[in-house]
């Protein structure tokens, strides 16, 4: 048997040497590719599942913060889109923008520290118009505020509203059992 060394070709030719239809054999590659269906059909029913399990059929517009917990109520109503406060130990937004800190808000008198709050709903005033010009402003308001939440500081925020003409307000609760 015959030493070679290693990557030589056999014959102690290089690639070099080769013909044009040698190298073309050697690095031909099938036209004609064949996937896994099965993998694929696998992937695409985790999908489904995934968007199923996450889909609201009821058309939920309301997405809480994950510090705030919902004091429970027994009856309700679906919400529509209307702008949305919502009210945390850690601070006060306005569709999800941060706009008071909880604290200072307490801590100050009258509606101090509620600036931005109160722009921000006559903004949202100022659209509402401009997106529906034939109709009235109805003045709704949703309020989302966490049940540890002290009263003073709802009231704060509910005042603010009705000084910019919000005067609908709806609050967010979790449902829980009805008692007869």
């Amino acid at each position: 048997m015959s030493v070679r060394s290693p990557g030589g070709l056999g014959g102690g030719l290089s690639g070099i040497a080769l013909g044009k239809n040698q190298i073309a054999s050697r690095t031909k590659k099938a036209l004609s590719a064949s996937l896994n269906l099965t993998a694929m059909v696998d992937f695409m029913s985790v999908i489904v599942i995934f968007l199923l399990m996450n889909f609201s059929a009821s058309g939920d517009a309301m997405f809480t913060q994950p510090d705030i917990r919902l004091p429970e109520a027994a009856v309700g109503e679906e919400i529509m889109r209307v702008p949305v406060i919502t009210v945390s130990v850690n601070g006060i937004t306005l569709e999800g923008n941060p706009v008071a800190d909880s604290q200072q808000v307490l801590m100050g008198e009258g509606d101090s520290g509620l600036e931005r709050l109160a722009a921000g709903l006559l903004r949202e005033k100022e659209t509402f118009k401009e997106l529906r010009p034939g109709e009235a402003f109805d003045g709704r308001v949703i309020i989302a505020a966490d049940e540890h939440v002290p009263y003073k500081l709802v009231r704060r925020v509910f005042n603010v509203a009705a000084q910019a003409a919000y005067v609908r307000v709806n609050y967010v609760i979790r449902l829980g059992a009805k008692t007869d």
